[in-house]
């Protein structure tokens, strides 16, 4: 009782009754409470934890890093061959044209410093994002969502934002020649895991291409493998002039970045030099268990796993209340007929020592969001008191 209060009056809060559960250890899929009891984790602390929980090569690269240095000046001053490495192993994943990136910190920060780079190297003011899009919580990734009344606390915002609608072609009009950059995710995670079309990307691929603006994919939450394929716009022909990463981007550890070409990313070093800069940005830390993550990602084939798995999510969900169900690997959104019941269902996980929760902006819809490594048994497990609630 005396270390909840504690954590109730030091720690500042994100909502007025925070879940307040107390992890000892995690490991895989499951994290464990101060008793020792398993929890297994549906939701990978928000789309962090891909590869599963504490792998044993992060941690061994984490300590090999640890063992040389942790910080040595602010960011981009030093050659740190961590950086490059990770740099020069993610790049080779991606389409030739994504030859560089910009290390940050988390995802909101990938944001402000992508508005900042679109409105630097197009000399244009106004950005387009999409409606029902999560961005983050700074001021400027704030600035991207539709719904007046959260923003309501926050105004003024940045001006010169303005959204178009999922899969809306007609609202594409809205990009014009003031357009900086099109701000968007590829598969809208908070909405309830709303796909964009993949015609609808083509088209405002073509419309950017036209007016000569940059077209930004938000792939924070979707990438790493949480869609099926390393990221979500490789499932489709459109490829952006940024991407921005972050979440299971450091496996664990507080890293992001903002990857495009080299013109483009070099662009924050002259007029003005210093146009953007992180003190932590790239830590030599994160980086080390960010190429560890990545290559655990790959050489242990979890996007193959991930596919394996949404599969048989979609298999064995059957409660005669579900509406629908909508996965991209295993991001995966669960339409329930009411909010209640879906929190109703949340209690009844957590009863059985199983952690999930609902989107930002669809309460209708339970979040299953597992690490890529859990096995049949576990959603096996997970389904079946889903069902039977």
């Amino acid at each position: 009782m005396y270390l909840r209060r504690q954590f109730l009056e030091r720690v500042g809060r994100t909502s007025e009754i925070p879940q307040g559960f107390k992890p000892s250890l995690a490991e895989k899929c499951n994290i464990y409470d101060q008793n020792g009891e398993a929890f297994l984790d549906l939701i990978s602390g928000f789309c962090v934890n891909n590869i599963g929980h504490s792998h044993p090569k992060v941690i061994e690269a984490i300590r090999q890093q640890a063992g040389m240095y942790l910080h040595t000046n602010v960011y981009a001053e030093h050659n740190q061959s961590i950086q490059v490495q990770l740099a020069e192993y993610l790049c080779d994943q991606l389409p030739s044209g994504f030859n560089s990136i910009y290390f940050l910190n988390s995802g909101s920060e990938v944001i402000d410093a992508s508005i900042k780079l679109a409105r630097k190297v197009t000399a244009r003011t106004d950005i387009v994002a999409c409606k029902n899009s999560y961005h983050g919580s700074t001021l400027g990734a704030e600035s991207l969502r539709s719904d007046s009344i959260e923003r309501s606390a926050f105004r003024p915002l940045i001006p010169g934002i303005n959204f178009i609608a999922s899969n809306d072609f007609e609202s594409l009009n809205i990009i014009n020649q003031n357009t900086a950059a099109v701000i968007i995710e590829v598969v809208q995670a908070e909405a309830g895991v709303v796909n964009l079309s993949a015609e609808f990307l083509i088209a405002i691929r073509k419309k950017c291409n036209d007016l000569k603006c940059l077209l930004i994919f938000d792939e924070i939450q979707t990438g790493f493998g949480r869609t099926g394929t390393l990221f979500a716009f490789q499932k489709h022909n459109v490829v952006p002039d940024l991407l921005l990463i972050g979440k299971a981007f450091g496996a664990g550890l507080p890293l992001s970045g903002i990857v495009g070409s080299k013109e483009l990313i070099h662009s924050f070093s002259y007029s003005p030099s210093l146009g953007y800069i992180s003190t932590f940005g790239g830590n030599p830390l994160c980086c080390a268990a960010a190429l560890a993550g990545l290559k655990v990602l790959l050489e242990e084939k979890l996007i193959e796993r991930c596919q394996n798995a949404s599969q048989l999510f979609k298999k064995l969900l059957n409660h005669p209340k579900i509406k629908n169900i909508r996965a991209e690997g295993l991001l995966i959104a669960v339409d329930f007929e009411d909010s209640n019941l879906v929190w109703s269902i949340i209690n009844s996980l957590f009863q059985n020592k199983m952690l999930a929760e609902s989107f930002l902006f669809n309460s209708g819809s339970l979040r299953i969001a597992p690490p890529l490594v859990i096995n049949d048994e576990e959603i096996m497990k997970a389904t079946t008191v889903i069902n039977n609630f």
